[in-house]
């Protein structure tokens, strides 16, 4: 959760993130690497991602196609997949299951409806409680 601290008037707000070990470790390679100068800048960098993503989904009109492509953690089960995929089987026109090699698992999807109806399918997905990520590519629909 993203917690802004108290801050001086001018400055930019500085939140706190908590993160797994595996996502820190791979942060800090990151860095080491030399793709990011900090923390903060790598930070920005993937919010900014995300907030373009969600500009481009929410602003989408028309019937479009979205290729969605979902990690879970599998282990514990739990992760109500199934039940949002039945939820949406009239537009759902293809998944592929597979398992990952660190033992996750990975679903693909085609699903061709009307815009507002693909948006609710991805909030309902990316809500699952062990849905790890959610990557989405559009083909069609208007602006």
């Amino acid at each position: 959760m993203l917690v802004p601290k108290q801050r001086e008037k001018d400055k930019p707000p500085i939140i706190a993130v908590s993160m797994t070990d595996d996502d820190m470790n791979e942060l800090e390679v990151l860095l080491k690497e030399g793709e990011f100068a900090n923390r903060s800048d790598l930070v920005r960098h993937a919010i900014q991602a995300l907030m373009s993503e969600h500009r481009r989904i929410e602003s989408v009109k028309g019937v479009v196609t979205a290729v969605v492509i979902a990690l879970y953690y599998k282990k514990g089960q739990g992760h109500n997949i199934s039940a949002v995929q039945h939820e949406y089987r009239d537009v759902i026109s293809a998944t592929v299951h597979s398992h990952t090699s660190d033992g996750s698992c990975l679903e693909v999807m085609i699903i061709t409806a009307k815009a507002d109806v693909v948006r609710d399918f991805l909030k309902k997905l990316r809500a699952q409680k062990k849905v790890l990520k959610v990557e989405v590519s559009l083909i069609g629909g208007t602006k």
